[in-house]
């Protein structure tokens, strides 16, 4: 049983495009690529056993780039279109591998029991936008998307109140020089620092000010060895 009566969202084309290029090739026994499947579904295990949400929604593009978002901008992700189609949604560039994973990760979910929302003219981040904010319960917000953190909110009453937003961040595992990939690629969701927002940095005057002093130690260290 859940132990909290969060909702949590998913941005599942963001997840599954992760898992797809952050896990090695898996083959069905008829030779179908299902890296992207085992991907997201780890993601989802791992998210359920961490945060125990009560409700879970698996938000879906049913439209990838909407028309009206065109006419405001002409050029919006104009870079991922392969085909224009007149009259209909244009055709996104999709990895081969990829896109035939999509049908059967429709098909899993609806096996599970998860519940797939999306919206005519709409992209996931609308609906994600939608549910966050008229939920009337609190919401984790996971994707790889860090403009949905713009939906962050600490809650009238703080953590837990009914109108709290967190971000939960999803973030490819940094492969480091002369060291092998895990086995499952993608490092599972974090929970950025301050609930949703992303890491600090120092300002730029501090980051310039400890260049000088070690660049000032190297100068004076042949004086003191001397």
């Amino acid at each position: 049983m859940p132990r909290t009566d969060r909702l949590m969202l998913l941005d599942t084309a963001s997840m599954y495009f992760r898992a797809f290029f952050g896990v090695p090739e898996i083959l069905a026994p008829d030779g179908t690529p299902v890296n992207a499947v085992r991907g997201l579904l780890d993601f989802i295990s791992r998210l359920v056993e961490q945060y125990e949400p009560r409700d879970l929604v698996c938000c879906w593009d049913d439209d990838w780039r909407p028309q009206w978002r065109v006419d405001l901008v002409p050029t919006y992700k104009a870079h991922r279109v392969v085909e224009v189609v007149e009259g209909s949604a244009d055709v996104e560039e999709v990895p081969d591998p990829l896109e035939v994973q999509v049908p059967i990760i429709r098909e899993v979910l609806a096996a599970l029991g998860i519940a797939v929302v999306g919206a005519p003219e709409a992209e996931a981040d609308d609906v994600i936008g939608t549910l966050a904010t008229g939920a009337g319960q609190p919401v984790d917000v996971v994707t790889g998307d860090r403009d949905l953190f713009q939906l962050v909110h600490d809650g009238a009453s703080g953590e837990g109140s009914a109108d709290e937003v967190r971000g939960l961040y999803t973030r490819r595992h940094r492969r480091r020089r002369g060291r092998p990939r895990g086995r499952h690629g993608p490092r599972g969701p974090r929970e950025d620092q301050g609930v949703g927002r992303l890491p600090r940095r120092r300002p730029r005057g501090r980051r310039r000010a400890t260049h000088a002093r070690r660049a000032a130690h190297r100068l004076r260290a042949p004086d003191r060895a001397g």
